[in-house]
């Protein structure tokens, strides 16, 4: 488990190798993340936590990876980084977010 910091930037964020960018949707208690690099996308899914789990986005295992991202699978952590970085910066500033596993969990800051 690893412990990924909210960063501030803009709203679309480039970076000076790659243009991508996280979109995300509510449908009722739950939606969708969808990070986009270039013409691919990796699609995941959200629904409302508790307990001080705020949300929970399913982004799938490195094996899914393998199979459904291929392009992308060498690069797991970078990208679920650049993800739980988004959805902190943009929907839960006070947040935090741990990626573990197939799950990123935003969780209420502690004191």
């Amino acid at each position: 488990m690893r412990s990924v910091e909210s960063g501030r930037g803009s709203l679309l964020v480039n970076d000076s190798k790659n243009d991508w960018r996280v979109d995300i949707s509510q449908e009722g208690r739950g939606g969708s993340v969808v990070y986009y690099e270039g013409s691919n996308a990796i699609s995941c899914w959200w629904e409302f936590g508790g307990a001080g789990v705020v949300a929970i986005i399913y982004i799938g295992d490195a094996s899914e990876w393998e199979k459904r991202f291929a392009w992308a699978a060498e690069r797991r952590l970078e990208i679920t980084g650049r993800i739980a970085n988004e959805i902190v910066r943009r929907r839960a500033p006070t947040c935090r977010a741990e990626i573990d596993g197939a799950y990123i969990y935003i969780r209420e800051a502690r004191s």
